[in-house]
């Protein structure tokens, strides 16, 4: 059609999709698959195998409220940037590492880096696409970790397989170099706004958004976006999802071979399928919360995880563990993007990161906590059962918390043309 212009914001959603793949992507999943590799070159433990993958979290957390605030007082790009060039160049530098020290700094050093690229850049979604589309776009970004596990299911092999003693060296360097390859992308392409190229968001401008009364045009602090209306309920709501879908991701394939007599390669399957079944989940949860709305949409995801959490533990056949993994890998990345829309639609567009970081934190704590009360259960138990319970448990209070009507977001949700 003559004409015809595509608007740039979509250009900064895919920028964004290689983003999220490479500082979330590369930047923590890149690891379980150089893992066996680097074990088996380095004599590691399971143990100290443990401790690099949590360093890695731990750098993610502590850093993720941070950034948060640097995003929203200096803008996402820089951030992103800087945060792309650090996570290369300790993803490169850990090429180098010896021993357990080492990896366990490299690996936490990286943690930060990541948190810094992945939380602007889906902050930065609220600024480019209007609440009406909000939800889809958050859902894209939120999709390249997909991208980045697949990329590295490819070429982590065919590194190992030229270079059978160091390959996880050179596959370190080559990870970390696609990262700043990313890093300058974004230097180029990121915009702050719509408003430096002359445009409205995606889906038109929101009525009382940012500068009006109910969107804060200014950076708020800490403490004012921690009491800002409707975020402590989300950061809640967001530490259930941490705790109770970080039980099942984790357990679940250890739980169907030792408990329920699945072989590897049946387990293996199922897990398989939940990771076919997850790539598009995000989208499809946040485009329908663009349409009903980003609570309702939250408590029909929690409702539908208390049930995948229930069946393996309530049941012993086969047919329920089908049925939970797949319910599982059809909502899994849902809750991250769904929580990245709500931020903007809350605090507007300018505090979207730094509030995302913030709640952020409280999913990481989830994260941490979750598996340590799984593996004592188990020890107690002799089972991951009461586990599941757990996380069902978890997920159902995710679920009432959703349900807490926290005030209208910014902008009115009604004058948006987005139900809250």
């Amino acid at each position: 059609m003559k004409g015809f212009k595509i608007h740039y914001g979509w250009a900064i959603l895919a920028v964004g999709i290689l983003v999220v793949a490479g500082s979330l992507g590369f930047g923590r999943f890149g690891y379980s698959m150089i893992l066996p590799s680097m074990q088996a070159g380095l004599g590691l433990t399971h143990d100290e195998t443990g401790i690099i993958a949590s360093a890695n979290m731990f750098g993610y957390v502590l850093a993720a409220l941070g950034v948060g605030m640097l995003a929203s007082r200096y803008g996402p790009r820089v951030v992103i940037a800087a945060a792309l060039f650090w996570t290369g160049l300790t993803m490169a530098a850990t090429a180098l590492a010896g021993g357990v020290a080492s990896l366990v700094l490299l690996r936490f050093l990286t943690g930060t880096g990541s948190a810094g690229g992945n939380i602007s850049i889906m902050g930065l979604a609220s600024s480019w696409f209007s609440a009406k589309r909000r939800g889809m776009a958050c859902g894209f970004l939120v999709g390249g970790s997909g991208l980045a596990i697949a990329i590295t299911g490819w070429i982590v092999p065919l590194i190992n397989r030229a270079y059978p003693d160091q390959g996880w060296r050179y596959c370190w360097l080559v990870l970390g170099a696609l990262i700043l390859a990313v890093g300058i992308l974004s230097v180029f392409c990121i915009r702050n706004h719509p408003r430096e190229k002359g445009l409205d968001p995606v889906g038109g401008p929101d009525p009382g958004a940012e500068g009006q009364s109910s969107s804060p045009d200014r950076t708020l602090g800490v403490r004012e976006i921690f009491f800002f209306r409707g975020v402590p309920v989300l950061a809640a709501t967001y530490f259930c999802f941490g705790f109770s879908y970080i039980i099942y991701a984790m357990f679940f394939v250890n739980y169907l071979m030792g408990e329920k007599g699945f072989s590897q390669a049946a387990a293996g399957g199922i897990w398989s399928l939940v990771g076919f079944l997850s790539i598009g989940s995000a989208v499809i949860w946040g485009t329908l919360s663009d349409a009903v709305g980003r609570r309702p949409a939250m408590v029909i995801v929690f409702s539908l995880q208390v049930i995948s959490y229930t069946l393996p533990a309530a049941t012993a056949s086969a047919a329920f563990v089908w049925v939970s993994s797949v319910i599982y890998g059809l909502t899994a990345w849902s809750i991250p993007g769904l929580v990245a829309s709500y931020c903007g639609d809350l605090v507007g567009p300018k505090n979207a990161p730094a509030a995302l970081g913030l709640v952020t934190f409280f999913f990481g704590i989830g994260q941490v906590l979750g598996p340590t009360c799984a593996g004592y259960i188990k020890e107690l138990s002799r089972s991951f059962g009461g586990a599941f319970y757990l996380a069902a448990l978890l997920a159902l209070t995710g679920a009432a918390l959703s349900l807490w009507r926290r005030g209208r977001p910014a902008g009115d949700c009604r004058r948006s043309g987005v139900r809250c």
